[in-house]
């Protein structure tokens, strides 16, 4: 199974973050463009965990593009999701 990481909105203004499960979609509840650092940085941790807990029996693919957009609106340090970058 591929689960992919991806945003909603654009560079200027993320809105949410989506994981993709096959035909599932996981949206995050709290609008980014909104809410403060303290949900960003326990949102940014969670993800992360919930990532590295499912990358043991999955493929997790995240696009290059979208790594840094993530990153910086979860303020999660630089390079933390890079283990997830699909090379394809």
């Amino acid at each position: 199974m591929k689960i992919k990481l991806g945003v909603r909105g654009s560079s200027d203004t993320v809105n949410a973050i989506i994981i993709k499960i096959d035909d599932l979609m996981l949206v995050t509840a709290d609008n980014l463009f909104l809410t403060g650092d303290e949900s960003r940085n326990k949102m940014g941790k969670n993800i992360v965990a919930l990532l590295a807990s499912l990358s043991k029996d999955h493929e997790i693919e995240i696009g290059e593009n979208v790594v840094p957009m993530v990153e910086f609106e979860l303020n999660l340090k630089k390079g933390t999701l890079n283990k997830f970058i699909n090379k394809e």
